[in-house]
């Protein structure tokens, strides 16, 4: 299903595995050819269109092509990056400033289950001419609300999860939200609590704003936006026991260890005296994540934390993996088989 230029949850997606990675705005630069250079060393389009048929070279976008093994390497939200450094150097003749989704990617925020179509600009009403492969919004921009990363205009960080957060699924629109305010407040065993403040205060001051398409998403997801949160799935497992009637939970708690240091909890249940841990399986099949050890030897690591959290605190300790919280009828499934007593369940906002 597409709307607005945004391909949704429930959409092919490509597979995540060990080999996806992140890269930046340098990183895409490199890896970005242009046709002309393509020109210059010989080729032609029935070449390129060769070469894209048989998977040689990817095609970005109009005169952008990236060798397809490298694409293929590329996180979902990198892709869209370069998605957007390619219509940038497209944009000859003009500056324009990307938005939404498009900015998002360009602030490092991630993009739960969104797979963006096409490239996302602001323009005024006084815009006459067409850009090509993207999709306009018009309105007030002010030049508070624009920033410049590594060369390119786009939303604030504050317009653009203000933006995004109106028009997506309310599970992406808390990740993203969360993510904002992490790369503000830091890490969380060092959070800087003034920092996440004053994000969080923008946030709410436009989220006042009238009217507005999707409005209350954005006011209800400012309110339990949380930067402690440190990957998607605590964010929507998270939302998940909002919507199961849970109690505002606490995160990245510590828990103390033998040797003076901390384990950090990513989220306490305190009404049900219970630890919510959330793993992706790549902390157990990624070979970078990992370094010398063994998927056993992580495993054998995370039962002996587990052991120790219970003994000190007398807690749980239950897990959660993405597809556990897909839904709200699988979180509440889950929930309840792991013994996380369910509340009256509250309406998605």
């Amino acid at each position: 299903m597409f709307e607005d230029g945004i391909c949704r949850a429930g959409d092919a997606e490509p597979r995540q595995d060990r080999r996806m990675r992140h890269a930046t705005i340098d990183e895409i630069t490199d890896l970005l050819i242009s046709s002309r250079r393509l020109g210059a060393e010989g080729w032609n389009s029935r070449s390129l269109r060769v070469a894209v048929e048989s998977r040689r070279l990817h095609r970005v976008r109009r005169g952008w092509f990236i060798e397809h093994s490298r694409w293929q390497e590329l996180l979902p939200e990198s892709r869209h990056r370069a998605e957007v450094v390619a219509a940038a150097f497209s944009a000859s003749g003009s500056d324009p400033v990307f938005s939404h989704v498009s900015a998002a990617v360009l602030w490092g925020l991630p993009l739960y289950r969104i797979r963006p179509a096409r490239v996302h600009v602001m323009t005024s009403r006084h815009t006459r001419h067409s850009i090509d492969g993207m999709v306009r919004h018009e309105g007030p921009m002010p030049q508070s609300d624009i920033a410049e990363i590594d060369g390119i205009r786009c939303t604030s960080l504050a317009r653009t999860v203000h933006d995004v957060a109106r028009t997506v699924s309310p599970e992406a629109a808390l990740t993203l939200t969360d993510a904002a305010l992490a790369s503000v407040g830091g890490a969380a065993w060092d959070y800087d609590d003034d920092a996440a403040e004053l994000l969080l205060g923008e946030l709410t001051e436009r989220a006042r704003e009238p009217r507005a398409r999707g409005i209350l998403q954005a006011r209800q997801t400012v309110e339990i936006a949380d930067g402690r949160a440190q990957l998607p799935l605590e964010s929507v497992a998270r939302y998940r026991l909002h919507q199961l009637g849970f109690a505002r939970p606490r995160l990245q708690v510590p828990v103390p260890r033998a040797d003076g240091g901390h384990f950090w909890m990513d989220i306490a249940v305190d009404q049900s005296r219970t630890f919510v841990e959330c793993d992706g399986r790549t902390k157990y099949l990624n070979d970078e994540l990992r370094g010398e050890r063994s998927a056993n030897d992580v495993v054998l690591e995370e039962k002996t934390r587990e052991d120790w959290v219970r003994g000190v605190t007398g807690w749980r300790v239950v897990r959660v993996m993405s597809e556990h919280v897909a839904t709200l009828d699988a979180a509440a499934s889950h929930f309840r088989a792991v013994g996380l007593f369910e509340r009256r369940p509250r309406s998605a906002f």
